[in-house]
């Protein structure tokens, strides 16, 4: 039953995948630094494709950009979604390793439930583009794991793993932090259980000076925890859920954040008897509450160590019927999810071709979010405004100016009346911006489609323009290509 067990999840896992193929956007980015490392043997360690002011670039997730650009120019495309597959199925195969741990009453009818509202439940790792925020979900869970055979079974000579684990850990992805917490919490959680806690203390004093272990030294690391605790009001994974204006966003996380809490509350006394698990599921209520970004830690968490309390929710009769339909609908469900295998849809790509077949050269300004794909496509011969590194790179007032202009803010035109102002800017289709650029005299509309209209600065404009393909096999076939390369800086 197990290894049917895990087949389903893998079949649920590679289904989901394909419906959810569309690049993220900061993907790109990504790549650059990848590639250029992998041709140089050093980071840029300065942005070169904005024409905005900029500061030195601390990457927190370099070893992710090499390790996406590896599998990118060796596999293509269908190795980066082998890639998220893999390490998807890791993360829930180490759930439910622990899970084991814990308690002898696992049962695969529950496993197949609580594995597929989990799916439901963290769409932003589930239902999105491979990120390097997937290398801390996986290395989180796979520090539970080791964690908990070491409590459970008293091999603490498996503590010796997790420094060095957490060394690759911390040069994949800024969430290795929360691997920190995680020592943290187990220290003082055996502290309060009257047990042995010294050898999490030391391994954790060892995993923070391996962090020192960067291309960065000191700076990195300082950047790490700023970056960590930074506000970021606009960007959807960093708000509340509990506080998005769409009461159904994350729906199914909302619906299990209430029933776990439930649980805990119920079973709060029972709880009381391991500190260490009270706390760890406390701490990630807490940080649940705070972002989207963090409600895989509290779901993970959740369906470890409530796992006894949430069997006891099920009768025994139903467990057989409750398998076979949850299987049923959530393979149809997926089927139908697979919609397109276009993965560019959410970029700007008719636009960015418009301008690279009228050879339109000068300074691009566009939401960040389209940035990093304009400056893979385009650089050298055109400087976007900002992209989505922008606590990496970029300086708050760059992004609050443009914050300001799409969001028709006080001064909102002062981008479009400095002395760098942009040649050509991008904007959204149905951004309310674009009925106040129609009457701007220093821009005109040149090319519009279905999701953006580009302006151009009077001095840029041609009499005559070619229009791009409306193929898309003509944009996954281009999609890689690039004109940076490691002599263009």
């Amino acid at each position: 039953m197990n290894k049917l067990f895990y087949c389903f999840i893998f079949i649920i896992i590679f289904l989901q995948t394909l419906a959810n193929n569309t690049i993220d956007h900061d993907y790109w980015a990504r790549l650059l630094q990848g590639n250029y490392f992998l041709k140089t043997g050093t980071l840029m360690t300065q942005d070169p494709f904005s024409y905005t002011n900029t500061h030195i670039w601390l990457d927190h997730e370099w070893g992710s950009s090499v390790v996406f650009s590896f599998i990118q120019n060796h596999f293509g495309f269908i190795g980066i979604l082998i890639t998220k597959i893999l390490l998807l199925f890791f993360i829930f195969f180490l759930i439910f390793k622990t899970i084991q741990l814990e308690t002898d009453k696992n049962n695969n009818f529950l496993n197949i439930i609580l594995f597929s509202i989990s799916v439901l439940a963290i769409p932003n790792l589930t239902r999105s583009w491979l990120r390097c925020h997937f290398f801390s979900f996986l290395f989180f869970t796979l520090f539970i794991y080791i964690l908990e055979v070491v409590r459970k079974k008293n091999k603490k000579v498996l503590l010796v793993i997790l420094p060095p684990v957490f060394l690759i850990w911390c040069n994949m992805h800024g969430g290795c932090v929360s691997g920190l917490g995680l020592l943290m919490l187990y220290a003082i959680g055996e502290f309060l259980n009257k047990k042995s806690f010294k050898y999490y203390i030391f391994t954790l004093i060892a995993s923070f000076l391996v962090m020192f272990i960067n291309p960065y030294g000191i700076d990195f690391v300082k950047f790490i925890f700023t970056a960590s605790t930074m506000p970021r009001p606009y960007i959807t994974e960093w708000i509340s859920p509990f506080l998005h204006p769409n009461w159904n966003f994350m729906i199914w996380f909302k619906i299990l954040f209430v029933l776990f809490v439930f649980l805990i509350i119920k079973n709060f006394k029972l709880l009381k008897n391991d500190y260490t698990k009270l706390l760890i599921l406390i701490v990630c209520i807490i940080v649940s509450i705070k972002s989207v970004k963090s409600a895989p830690f509290f779901i993970i968490t959740s369906v470890v160590f409530l796992y006894e309390y949430i069997i006891c929710l099920f009768p025994n009769k139903t467990y057989k019927v409750l398998n076979i339909t949850t299987c049923l609908l959530f393979i149809i469900f997926s089927l139908l999810s697979i919609k397109s295998f276009f993965f560019l849809s959410e970029q700007p790509y008719k636009t960015v071709e418009f301008i690279n077949i009228n050879e339109l050269r000068g300074k691009i300004f566009a939401p960040m979010e389209m940035g990093s794909y304009i400056a893979y496509k385009l650089y050298p011969k055109n400087l976007i405004y900002m992209d989505g590194r922008y606590e990496e790179v970029y300086y708050d007032e760059t992004k609050n100016k443009a914050d300001n202009f799409f969001n028709i803010k006080y001064n909102w035109d002062e981008i479009l009346k400095s002395d760098d102002k942009p040649d050509f800017i991008i904007i959204p289709s149905d951004a309310a911006v674009n009925d106040l650029m129609t009457e701007q005299n220093d821009y005109k509309l040149i090319w519009t489609d279905d999701k953006n209209w580009l302006y151009s600065s009077n001095d840029k404009l041609k009499p005559i323009y070619k229009r791009p393909s409306n193929n898309p096999d003509y944009y996954i076939k281009k999609a890689f290509i690039t004109n940076f390369t490691a002599k263009a800086l």
